[in-house]
This record gives structure tokens, C-alpha cells and sequence, in this order.
């Protein structure tokens, strides 16, 4: 009887075992043992199941029927036709197993309740572009080859995967709105990369909640390299973490950025800002527009502690040749970010030329991502700098002249904001391309920081870029018409002669001294709406 009860259990442990392998053969895949990719990229075998994918996806991209695409425009359709393959970046959450995914983007959660899945895949057709363009997003499930045609799923036989195209929560009953589809496709576009973790974790797992699974790979035969991204070990928290840190230094007030506006002295000042929301999207060609932008105002008379820079979750400073490194504070910082431009408009006399360079992830209606601070991969207010906020900010501004140059997609709709303003009269917005368009390759940038501002206007300087400008359309628009005509620390244009060295390192570049009277005036004037 005991060998029976032996033998019955052996033959039990058989089944089970058998069962488990016939129910879910796709666990053994060996493709992605390893889920946790810490060296910021993944380099999958070029048999890979995961490879599979990546065919699959690009030859549904490349037979898309642009009439009837509803996840886009039909123009931004077209303009992905265009696209070889070897400009396309690939980005991977390896499968899973029994294990599954959700999978979130900054402005909502991308996958529904109860509806996880075993792999995501997403191809970048604009990987030199600023956040947020167009990414095309794709969910990989083990499924039979019915229910993937149930679902209008792309059945791909090697190991029965299933992917469909991954839709915004808004775009659910668009397929049935062919009518109305050109009113939707914009807001249905995905222009960010998702943020990918490992669903159903115990509590004791839940650091692991905030580890983003989806990663560029890297050497994939065909494809583009991965963009350069930040070390690792310097994106993971805030370089100045107000609890962790527990200074003056870190708080999120004015405390811990200084504002110069010093008695009977005017002065030129600057306002980088270069959110960069998580290391996916923050990579160091960022550092280096910042850089350069930074470099451009030293050179043309612009105070070290006249320009400030918020990036990101921060950094250990801006390097330029000659000088030690720039301080640079976290773009995370909002409420110190946005005290220190209301204080610099605010104060009479304070501001001559102020100079605001925008360079961040942004959304279409021009709403700029700062920073991912809680790691999660969704958007908060505190992590973002809405359109609305930033005219407040800057509204009535007390400066002599404010020149706004904008590097980011959307970049459009920032400019439009401002036109014909009566309450940003001596505003001026340098937009690098149109509401619609994205930011390509940086090249605004880098046309304002070679630029020679010593004598032209940034009028002159933006027509040029107009010019030169490959893939977008710069514009510009102001408060008042005209207004604005001076150089970029706020000297006339079109002197004859031209004005010499010593006249505008006197007059012009830096700071000035104001006469007692004058100051005095001004300050206790009944007019001055920020009056003391």
C-alpha cells in the first residue's frame, strides 16, 4: 500500500510537471533570463524571440495605409513612410514569462486594469528629436493565432506572440470615428517612451516598482545606435534632495538660489532651464546645448552668477574652458525655479536683458516635463512647468527686454502664447519650429550659440536661423510689435559707426551703474505695480 502511495505521487509530480510545460512552453525561453539590465541598454541574441518583434513592428510600420492610420496624422503618417530603417531606434522590455508588465506614460497609465503584458516594444523614428515626438508603442502577449485576429494583432509564429499597437486611453473608440479622426490624431499620438515595470510586486518589492524595464538596444543589426545617455549612477536621485540633505542649500524655496539684484546696478541675466523628466530622455547632448548656451552669454558680457541653470535632477556643473565649473541646480526644484524669475520681474532696476533658454521634454500644448522626482513615470503638477505658469511668471515683467529662445518640440505654441500680449509687451519669443513640429538635432541651439550677437539683433539672429533651419519652421512672436530691437544683452541695433569694445563693455555688456535719483524714482513711484 505505502509503494502505491509512492507511485501514485511520483506519477502526479510527472503530470504536473508535464502540464506546465505544455500549458506554458514560452517560460522557458532563455532569451531574457535576466529582466534586470543594468548597464542602461539591452543587447538581445539576434535569434531572439524579442527580435521577431522588432521585424514584425517595422513591417506594420512600413504598410501603414495613412488614410486610415488614426494614431497620428495623416501628414506625420506620410513623413513616417519616409524613414529608412536605420534611422529608427529600438527600445525593448524583454518577455517577461510569467511574469507581466504595466506600463505607464508621464500624462497617463497606458495599460488597463487586469490587462498586463509580457513584452513592450517601441520603435523611435525621430531619435535626434526632442521629447515628445512621435514613438510608435507595441504590447507583446503569448496568445493563440484566433484570439490575436480577434484583437487585430500581429501573429507572429515562431514562439506565438501576439502584439498589438498600443493606443491612449482617449483614442479607445477612434477607429470608429473616421470622421472626426483629423480632431483626434494629435492628441492620440504617443510622443513620449513609456516607463515599464513588473506588475503584481509585494510590498517587500516595491523599490523594484520604480526600476523601468524598457531599454534601448543596443548593436541591433540595421537599426541606429542608442542615443548617449547620462551615467546611471548620477540620474537615480536628486543631486540636492532637500530631505535627504537637510540644508539651506536644497530647500525648494528661494533659499536656495540666490538672486542678484543688487541697489543702483542693472544687470544682464539668464535663465536656463532643461527639465529632461528621466534619463531615457535626458540624454547629454543636453548637458552639452546647456553648455553651449551658457558659454555663448559668458561670452557676450553676461555674469557667471547672473545665469542660473536648472537640468534635470541636476549636476556636478557646466564645464567651459577658462573657468571653473558652473553650479547647476535641479530642474525638479520648481517653486525656486519659478520664485527666482518672479523676483528677477518683479524688482525694479534689477534686470536690463533677461535671456530664458527652454530646452525640455514638452507636451503639445506646450507644457514642460521637469523632472520624474518620485520615479514612478507619471506627471504630477509639482514635476511639470505648464505654459500658463511660465506667462504668470514673466508677466509685467520689469526687465528692459525679455528674450525667450525656445528649443523644444511644440516649441510653437510658447510663441503663439505671447503674441499681442498687453501684459508681456517687452517680451520677444524665438521659437524653433512650428506647434506642430518637433525639435530636431539640436540645431537651434546651436545656431544661437555661434551666432555673433555683438551687433546683430536676435531679430536678425532668428531670420537667420530661418534660413539655415532643415527640418523646421523657427518663428517668432512678441508682446508688442517691435518692442524688442536690440541685441542680446539689450544694446541698439544697427549703430553706424558700430559701437567699439571699450563703449560696450561701459554701456552695455554686464552690469551698469544707475543714478540715486533715478533708482529712487522708480522705487517709490505709484505706478511701479511691484512697488516695496
Amino acid at each position: 500500500m505505502k509503494e502505491v502511495k509512492t507511485l501514485y505521487s511520483v506519477l502526479i509530480g510527472i503530470l504536473n510537471v508535464y502540464s506546465v510545460v505544455c500549458v506554458v512552453p514560452y517560460i522557458t525561453d532563455n532569451s531574457s533570463e535576466n529582466l534586470r539590465l543594468d548597464d542602461g541598454n539591452w543587447s538581445g541574441p539576434r535569434d531572439s524571440r524579442e527580435s521577431e518583434w522588432v521585424k514584425g513592428a517595422f513591417n506594420y510600420v512600413q504598410n501603414l495605409k495613412c488614410e486610415d492610420v488614426f494614431f497620428t496624422t495623416e501628414k506625420e503618417c506620410l513623413a513616417l513612410l519616409t524613414v529608412t530603417q536605420s534611422s529608427y531606434v529600438v527600445h525593448v522590455a524583454p518577455f517577461s514569462g510569467h511574469r507581466t508588465y504595466e506600463t505607464v506614460l508621464p500624462e497617463e497609465v497606458l495599460t488597463r486594469k487586469d490587462n498586463n503584458h509580457q513584452g513592450v516594444l517601441v520603435l523611435d523614428p525621430y531619435p535626434t528629436a526632442n521629447f515628445g515626438h512621435l514613438v510608435i508603442v507595441f504590447f507583446i502577449d503569448y496568445k493563440d493565432k484566433r484570439t490575436c485576429d480577434f484583437e487585430n494583432g500581429i501573429y507572429l509564429d515562431t514562439h506565438g506572440d501576439c502584439m498589438t499597437l498600443a493606443l491612449k486611453r482617449r483614442c479607445k473608440n477612434a477607429i470608429k470615428r473616421h470622421g472626426r479622426r483629423k480632431h483626434h490624431a494629435r492628441r492620440c499620438e504617443i510622443n513620449f517612451l513609456p516607463f515599464v515595470y513588473l506588475a503584481n510586486l509585494s510590498k517587500s518589492y516595491n523599490q523594484k516598482k520604480h526600476y523601468n524595464y524598457l531599454r534601448c538596444w543596443q548593436g541591433l543589426a540595421g537599426y541606429s545606435r542608442c542615443p548617449e545617455l547620462r551615467d546611471e549612477s548620477v540620474t537615480t536621485e536628486l543631486i540636492c534632495n532637500p530631505i535627504r540633505d537637510n540644508t539651506k542649500r536644497c530647500t525648494t524655496t528661494h533659499e536656495m538660489v540666490h538672486t542678484n539684484c543688487n541697489m543702483f546696478e542693472i544687470c544682464d541675466q539668464a535663465v536656463l532651464i532643461s527639465g529632461g523628466w528621466n534619463r531615457q530622455t535626458t540624454g547629454v547632448r543636453f548637458q552639452r546645448n546647456l553648455e553651449s548656451i551658457y558659454w555663448m552669454l559668458r561670452k557676450n558680457g553676461f555674469k557667471k552668477s547672473h545665469i542660473k541653470t536648472f537640468f534635470a535632477n541636476g549636476a556636478t556643473g557646466i564645464n567651459v574652458p577658462g573657468e571653473l565649473a558652473h553650479h547647476v541646480h535641479p530642474a525638479a526644484m520648481k517653486l525656486a525655479l519659478r520664485y527666482h524669475i518672479q523676483t528677477m520681474c518683479r524688482s525694479p532696476h534689477c534686470v536690463n536683458s533677461l535671456v530664458l533658454y527652454l530646452n525640455s521634454p514638452a507636451k503639445s500644448d506646450g507644457t514642460m516635463y521637469l523632472w520624474d522626482i518620485n520615479s514612478d513615470g507619471l506627471a504630477v503638477d509639482a514635476e511639470k512647468y505648464y505654459l500658463k505658469e511660465f506667462k504668470e511668471d514673466i508677466s509685467n515683467c520689469q526687465a528692459e527686454y525679455v528674450h525667450v529662445i525656445v528649443d523644444q518640440s511644440f516649441s510653437g505654441n510658447i510663441a503663439d502664447a505671447f503674441k499681442n500680449s498687453n501684459d508681456h509687451r517687452n517680451v520677444v519669443v524665438f521659437a524653433s519650429g512650428k506647434d506642430n513640429e518637433y525639435a530636431f538635432d539640436d540645431e537651434f541651439t546651436r545656431h544661437w550659440a555661434i551666432a555673433n550677437h555683438t551687433t546683430e539683433c536676435t531679430w536678425q539672429v532668428q531670420k537667420q536661423i530661418k534660413n539655415l533651419a532643415s527640418k523646421s519652421n523657427p518663428e517668432s512672436h512678441e508682446g508688442q510689435r517691435g518692442e524688442v530691437r536690440t541685441t542680446i544683452f539689450g544694446a541698439p541695433c544697427h549703430v553706424i559707426p558700430p559701437f567699439s569694445n571699450r563703449e560696450l563693455r561701459h554701456d552695455y555688456l554686464g552690469c551698469q551703474s544707475l543714478p540715486t535719483a533715478l533708482w529712487i524714482k522708480k522705487l517709490f513711484s505709484d505706478k511701479n505695480p511691484w512697488r516695496y
